[in-house]
């Protein structure tokens, strides 16, 4: 039910009660920036809420990456109109990538949007909203210089679950072709790592299980630190503190994905088997033209240095189709990687020109309709693949870090649904469990979990033995 308008208090200074919704969209950096969003909120009185219709301001986070996130901010806050309408005292936000993007001119597009501001500037949303509820429109998109920027302290009270996020750099120095990350979210920046490991002992401290260490190219951490700790030794670490189950990171870049972090897959426990290492393309020239760094041989060599370590690791990656200039054979390229890569899962994009990039200034000649073609038969080749890698866990048993509740109810007699929660292999597929054991008591445990049906990108499983709690 839509809150009544009297109920509403326009004076963005008094906060007492005010709820916000907060919309994101893309990477997992910007799911960690929306807990940090909420986390500097709540320190001002605010309280989130899932219902749009009981918020006082909603945010739509989202990257700017690809043009569809980009798409899909302007249909959300139009699907929402009609609440501002029926509650003038309701406020419009942008942030993440996109807002850093195009700044004072989404105000200009979008009339009823209030505020709009970057990633370097969540810190500043306090002083944002109290502009904001004095009837002005606000936009701050000013980046940080790298030796003046200060990470948000992570509030572990805000993290809800067996699992949870943590950036421990920001930025990225690389320039790919493509690539907006270094014009929004600015140069590359490393946390000190015993800020990084101080943060995952008070997540642990909070139930959290499994982290996942996040940067726009993580294994280049301290590569702006020099003599400080590189990140196969802040991995190491992180590996050890006690309590904490897993740990995971992404994104990484090839060319920073040495011998000794690769190595490490086969040498730390705590070393979730599953490495998301984007290629872009198969075609050593349009590697060249992207500015990657590496061809692809290099790129399999990397895979087969890994495999060494972690035989059974799941292998992620991310193609971009219909680069500038992409000729049949330097697509036929790409296909032949993926036939030899063998890839568990993979994310795979039309090039969409982004406006300040390298490429933008080149012109973007493959037809749109040969782009889908091509996208058409690299995801077909794909998903042959993930089904003949996900069968091989049929009647396995697997490690399984129970997170909450499942999506999905399936049928059983009578018509009956049966209710069931869901978890995660190390390999990061999603297994769906039936149990009479309550959740409360499941998430953040491990289970030894019999591996009984293959489904479409997940798996179904019985438990046979529980972790002591």
């Amino acid at each position: 039910m839509t809150e009544p308008a009297t109920s509403r208090i326009d004076d963005a200074c008094a906060t007492a009660n005010r709820r916000v919704h907060v919309i994101t969209y893309g990477c997992q950096m910007n799911v960690y920036d929306s807990r940090r969003i909420v986390q500097v909120l709540g320190a001002e009185g605010w309280v989130e809420t899932a219902d749009p219709a009981m918020a006082d301001l909603i945010l739509v986070n989202s990257c700017s990456v690809r043009d569809r996130p980009e798409k899909k901010i302007l249909g959300t806050l139009s699907r929402l109109l009609p609440l501002k309408e029926a509650h003038p005292g309701l406020r419009f936000g942008v942030c993440g990538c996109v807002a850093q993007q195009h700044g004072d001119a989404l105000l200009d597009k979008v009339p009823y949007i209030d505020l709009v501001f970057g990633p370097d500037r969540i810190a500043d949303l306090p002083a944002i909203l109290a502009s904001t509820g004095k009837g002005l429109r606000q936009s701050r998109t000013t980046l940080d210089a790298p030796a003046d920027y200060t990470f948000l302290d992570v509030d572990p009270s805000v993290e809800t679950g067996a699992t949870s996020f943590l950036t421990i750099m920001k930025g990225c120095d690389r320039f790919c072709a493509y690539c907006i990350v270094p014009y929004v979210r600015g140069r590359q920046v490393s946390k000190p790592a015993d800020r990084v490991l101080a943060e995952v002992t008070s997540l642990v401290a909070v139930g959290v299980r499994e982290v996942t260490l996040l940067g726009q190219n993580v294994n280049a951490y301290g590569k702006d630190r020099p003599g400080e700790t590189d990140f196969p030794s802040l991995l190491s670490r992180i590996a050890g503190v006690p309590g904490l189950r897993r740990v995971r990171f992404v994104t990484s870049h090839p060319a920073d994905a040495d011998d000794r972090l690769l190595d490490l897959f086969g040498t730390l426990p705590a070393l979730a088997e599953f490495l998301h290492l984007p290629v872009q393309s198969g075609s050593d020239s349009v590697l060249a033209r992207m500015r990657r760094g590496y061809t692809a041989a290099q790129y399999l060599e990397r895979l087969a240095r890994v495999r060494r370590a972690a035989p059974d690791i799941a292998l992620s990656t991310d193609f971009i189709v219909g680069f500038p200039g992409e000729t049949d054979e330097e697509f036929e390229a790409t296909l032949r990687l993926v036939e030899e890569a063998r890839f568990d899962s993979m994310f795979s994009f039309k090039y969409s020109s982004r406006p300040g990039t390298l490429a933008a200034q080149t012109r973007d000649d493959v037809p749109e309709a040969r782009k889908a073609e091509r996208l058409a038969r690299l995801q077909t080749l794909q998903d042959g693949i993930s089904r003949e890698r996900l069968a091989r866990f049929l009647g396995r048993e697997e490690e399984v870090l129970i997170e909450g509740p499942s999506r999905d109810t399936r049928q059983g007699g009578r018509g009956k649904a049966i209710l069931e929660m869901q978890g995660r292999t190390r390999t990061n597929l999603t297994v769906n469990i039936a149990t009479d054991v309550p959740i409360g008591e499941a998430r953040g445990r491990l289970a030894r979990v019999r591996i009984d049906e293959i489904l479409v990108h997940s798996l179904r499983g019985t438990v046979l033995a529980w972790e002591a709690a």
